[in-house]
């Protein structure tokens, strides 16, 4: 919980609960200012700074887009430590702690034990807790701003705007499988931690981290690595007048009381928020050293408040470019930071001003998240079972490769390092999203996937990129089920690829649960595989789910790098991809196939004049169409020859509004 030995704020270098320069302060006692007023309250300084340590994430995309989508936050009762009771508000409201939570796995999420402590947890098996995802949102459509500074009135009794209709959440029903740290009544613990401050949260068949994100697990820490945060909180802004009653009852934290801070009050609505490098001198946050006695934690630079308490803090795996977990944001004993042991929500900013190398938040040490994600279920995969669409086997193959083979002898890394952008990469490599890990096959060896919904009669396309790891060239045999797509194919590999590919088009002759293999034939030698894609030829991706956005990027003007690509919402859809002015949306992990044409459709938000779309080759070339959207869709159609593609994209101009795309399909013929 929050409060927990002061919780997690120790160190936290600003105030959460106003906001930046571009906003105008309230008065106290509830009364709304105006432009016009003399003599209304100026914001305090923090607010010049308080914007240099988050942005408010509504759309998550980019280097943090996996860590703001697998982030959510657990809603915990206050309870009273005896009788278990709720503890309610001068309004009769009960009274909650949120915590920051970050899935792992399909329906395993990570956070603080003190966030779900055996007084608020007491029974874990029978109390099942809120947890809640943040969809993406359309910024015009929520107005964080407006609601910011609507905050006014006496508290309880506070009165706010809601944000706008356009504030999208969805909640799940999860439960603590796990609790390690005697301070918080370890539970079902896998390992010795007196000093740990982790938990597991299961949210059962419902998989959170399917529809949304996970992420995978760190294999080391260290000092002076670059560390990140997606975390959650309510945004508001309070007068500088430290008499105020908002200042008494929302920046103060008086005796840690819970009853008279009304973040605690449940009308709050949380926003989704992403730490942000230093500014000066521009770098980025870094983890620290370790604490010696109390809670074992790694010190970080970063920086929250209340409520960012079990948030995860991650860093970026280099070889594959992806953000990993290193833990939780843990409470410590109140020694580690003396001079910040008041009673405010947030750290005073006028009493201690930070800097880089100054020590903020800590996350529960690596080894106890390791431990925790262990215990690994058949039942925690995504689904395979909707039919049309296998979920991408970069799920298993980066996460869950014990499912494939037991006695798996781990992976490889590539052997081109991600981003790719020396003189030798190809135009694949040098488009590709992130770095996949490569899986070994041995001689005379079979790699089976899990088996998914195959639809007879229905068309897919299956593709595997290989590289050999013997001198002996690879000989790939590719099926489905009892079907044999192809046998003792050599992989096609173009002029400096480090890895050759393999792929066709069919039709399934049976339907069913089927699993696709990948094998050695006869007179192989070793290899590897990476980037196995299996696609229902005629289905259009609505992006609603982990496994239909991945291989998604955009490329910004002037760079060449791809990066994941940035998402938004639609009318009738949860998640679609957004286009901003001279970007490039790149679509890869298409199961490119070879000699065919291509009939290429999809939904805009907006009729668009001037757009252009395309294929980029393996030789490097682009073909492109003028792609106007008519009656908010597009189509166009392709015929390619015998270039070999490998991603396909949508140019927006310059000088043009936001557009954003969904229902894609790539039809091949």
């Amino acid at each position: 919980m929050e409060t927990t030995l002061r919780a997690a704020w120790f160190g936290a270098s600003f105030h959460l609960a106003i906001l930046g320069g571009a906003l105008t302060a309230c008065r106290p006692a509830g009364e709304a200012p105006t432009e016009e007023e003399p003599g209304a309250t100026t914001p305090q300084q923090v607010q010049l700074a308080y914007r240099n340590y988050y942005d408010v994430a509504l759309s998550p995309g980019g280097a943090m887009a996996s860590s703001q989508l697998s982030r959510g936050t657990v809603f915990v009762p206050i309870r009273q430590p005896d009788s278990h009771e709720l503890r309610l508000g001068l309004d009769g409201s009960p009274l909650r702690y949120t915590c920051g939570v970050t899935f792992i796995s399909p329906r395993r999420a990570i956070t603080a034990a003190h966030c779900v402590d055996n007084i608020n947890v007491w029974d874990p098996p029978n109390q099942p807790l809120e947890v809640r995802m943040y969809d993406p949102m359309v910024e015009a459509d929520v107005k964080w701003e407006t609601t910011a500074l609507s905050l006014a009135g006496t508290f309880p009794l506070y009165r706010r705007t809601p944000l706008g209709a356009g504030y999208s959440t969805t909640s799940y029903q999860c439960r603590v499988v796990a609790r390690c740290g005697n301070a918080y009544g370890t539970y079902n613990c896998p390992g010795n931690f007196p000093r740990a401050d982790t938990a597991l949260l299961d949210c059962g068949a419902a998989s959170p981290g399917c529809r949304y994100d996970y992420l995978g697990v760190a294999d080391h820490e260290g000092e002076g690595v670059p560390v990140s945060m997606a975390w959650a909180h309510e945004v508001y802004a309070v007068p500088e007048d430290r008499s105020s009653d908002l200042w008494q009852h929302y920046t103060r934290y008086g005796n840690y009381d819970p009853v008279q801070n009304y973040h605690y009050y449940p009308a709050n609505q949380l926003l989704p928020l992403v730490s942000k490098s230093w500014s000066d001198p521009p770098r980025p946050t870094v983890s620290l050293g370790v604490t010696l006695v109390g809670t074992d934690a790694r010190l970080t630079e970063l920086h929250g408040c209340h409520g960012s308490s079990g948030s995860g803090i991650t860093q970026r795996n280099e070889g594959l470019g992806t953000q990993e977990l290193l833990g939780p944001v843990a409470s410590w004993d109140s020694w580690v930071f003396t001079a910040h042991d008041y009673d405010f929500l947030c750290e005073d900013p006028a009493r201690t001003a930070r800097k880089p190398g100054d020590a903020g938040l800590g996350y529960a040490r690596l080894s106890v998240t390791q431990k925790l994600a262990e215990g690994k279920s058949a039942a925690d995969v995504c689904g395979t079972e909707e039919p049309g669409l296998f979920p991408t086997p970069l799920l298993w193959l980066t996460h869950d490769i014990w499912i494939l083979r037991k006695g798996m002898t781990g992976r490889q890394s590539f052997p081109k390092r991600w981003p790719c952008t020396d003189n030798t990469c190809t135009s694949w490599e040098r488009l590709r999203i992130i770095n996949e890990p490569l899986v070994p096959v041995a001689r005379g060896e079979t790699l089976t996937l899990p088996s998914a919904n195959v639809v007879a009669g229905a068309t897919y396309r299956v593709s595997v990129r290989v590289r050999a790891l013997e001198t002996t060239p690879p000989l790939i045999t590719l099926a489905l089920g009892n079907q044999t797509l192809l046998r003792g194919v050599r992989p096609v590999a173009h002029a400096n690829e480090a890895a050759g590919l393999v792929g066709i088009v069919f039709k399934a002759t049976r339907g069913g649960s089927q699993g696709l293999q990948v094998s050695a034939a006869q007179g192989s030698g070793a290899f590897a595989v990476t980037e196995i894609t299996a696609v229902a030829d005629t289905l259009a991706n609505g992006f609603e789910y982990r496994s239909q956005r991945v291989g998604m990027g955009i490329i910004e003007p002037g760079t060449r790098t791809p990066v994941p690509a940035t998402w938004t919402r639609m009318a009738s859809s949860g998640f679609a991809a957004r286009l901003r002015a001279g970007q490039r949306f790149l679509v890869t992990r298409q199961a490119f196939v070879k000699g065919r044409t291509w009939r290429v459709e999809f939904d805009t938000s907006r009729d668009v004049m001037g757009m252009s779309c395309g294929f980029i080759t393996a030789d490097n070339r682009e073909l492109r169409l003028r792609c106007n959207s008519v009656n908010k869709r597009i189509l166009a159609n392709f015929n390619l020859g015998d270039a070999q593609p490998v991603a396909f994209f949508i140019d927006l101009p310059k000088g043009q509004p936001d557009m954003a795309l969904d229902n894609l399909r790539l039809e091949t013929r």
